[in-house]
């Protein structure tokens, strides 16, 4: 029986379903990754926007089409925020976000001992919120990554309630893992490189009576490279960046801002304004110059008017970002922004959308200009056009002729594709 995980979403959910391979491999259950050929699927869904729905409702298709007889287990927060759109043929279990590693494995184990399964007697429809902990004979269960880098998952669930996001009702409050478990994972770890994730992790801590920046010190003894996944501006302060100057972790903040507007941020229920988050940014440069500072951008927010726009493009022109992610706005049923304003019209959101692909490309073109001739320490990680590449510590992209999984000390030396070369 050929098994393969479907992932769609964050890099929390490919955590997720990286342990549920690992749990499966340590029953001598191999699995597969993507959208391939096999017999039973594990779909991992998203639901951060109303095209991650739709997309996770999509590959139900996809899998039939590969295998008309295919058997599908649904998890995640799409099947968490509406279980019955996933109802549909070849589909033999629906879970949510609790406990949806163990809900996975149990199903496929149930698979793998009954010489007939019933898709009507066992179908499951389960739709709750919990911590999930995965363990088969009390042994931990971490992670299985064949990729070169390594996430590791130090929370889950946010307490923040931004009036357009869904994902606080689908994955619940905060919850962290203890330093230790932290620890003993990264002790694990085989790959050049660790990402530390979670749905917020700016939060980390603050449930158990612990901080990121204690967390980040611990980990200083982990010897691979490090780098930390998408932050709020409240988790910036003296001790957090000393910690990560200690902790060895790499010059890169992909600091969430969402808008340059005090009005739309206020809308938004943002917790700060432009001034605090752009004091957040020079204490960065102050600890470490060359950093790179990456950020999201919501664009089309009901609220925003043409001139909170032009407002919101000015401050991001002075944050001088390393890179923009711009997002249209997505309404969310089930969200206060959904209930309270009316969507703006789209003809607007995209001229808005393209002014901000423009900034975006000055500003990470600007920032690769500014690190031309430096030396910089690069992971080659893929291959792509008879080049390897990789990126620095401040996050840019680098091609060059280290061998796939090396690391190497290289010139930055010409602009070439989206990022620099590197010799």
């Amino acid at each position: 029986m050929k098994i393969s995980v479907v992932t769609l979403g964050c890099k929390v959910n490919q955590c997720e379903s990286a342990t549920i391979a690992a749990a499966l491999d340590k029953l001598n259950i191999e699995t597969s990754e993507g959208l391939q050929p096999a017999d039973v699927y594990i779909l991992n869904t998203c639901s951060v926007t109303a095209e991650a729905d739709r997309k996770s409702r999509q590959h139900i298709s996809k899998m039939i089409k590969l295998n008309p007889d295919c058997k599908i287990i649904v998890i995640g927060c799409s099947s968490q925020k509406n279980n019955k759109l996933f109802d549909k043929p070849n589909v033999i279990a629906i879970g949510g976000n609790k406990n949806k590693q163990n809900f996975a494995v149990s199903e496929i184990i149930k698979l793998t001992n009954a010489d007939k399964y019933s898709i009507l007697s066992d179908r499951i429809l389960y739709n709750t919120l919990g911590f999930d902990d995965i363990s088969i004979e009390n042994e931990q269960i971490y992670p299985k990554f064949d990729k070169t880098r390594y996430f590791i998952k130090i929370q889950d669930g946010c307490n923040r309630f931004c009036t357009y996001c869904i994902i606080p009702y689908l994955r619940g409050r905060s919850r962290s893992r203890s330093i230790e478990d932290v620890i003993c994972e990264c002790r694990t770890v085989n790959s050049r490189e660790i990402v530390v994730t979670g749905i917020d992790i700016s939060a980390y801590g603050k449930d158990i009576g612990v901080s990121l920046a204690e967390l980040l010190r611990a980990m200083g003894g982990i010897s691979s490279r490090k780098r930390l996944g998408s932050l709020e501006c409240e988790a910036v302060s003296d001790d957090f960046l000393q910690a990560m100057r200690d902790g060895g972790f790499c010059p890169h903040f992909h600091l969430s801002l969402q808008s340059g507007s005090d009005d739309v941020l206020r809308s938004m229920n943002r917790k700060y304004d432009t001034r605090y988050y752009y004091d957040k940014v020079s204490a960065i440069r102050k600890y470490f110059p060359m950093a790179g500072i990456t950020t999201d951008i919501i664009v089309g927010f009901p609220t925003e008017s043409d001139k909170n726009f032009d407002d919101g493009i000015e401050f991001i022109k002075k944050c001088a970002f390393s890179d923009i992610h711009i997002f249209p706005y997505s309404s969310r049923e089930g969200t206060l922004a959904a209930r309270k304003y009316k969507i703006l019209p789209k003809d607007i959101v995209y001229n808005r959308e393209q002014r901000l692909l423009k900034i975006k490309s000055d500003a990470k073109n600007d920032f690769i200009n500014k690190n031309l001739g430096t030396y910089s320490e690069i992971y080659a990680e893929t291959v792509r056009g008879g080049y390897s590449v990789g990126y620095t510590p401040n996050y840019i992209k680098v091609y060059s002729r280290l061998a796939c999984g090396s690391i190497g000390k290289l010139k930055l030396t010409a602009p070439i594709f989206d990022g620099i070369l590197g010799e």
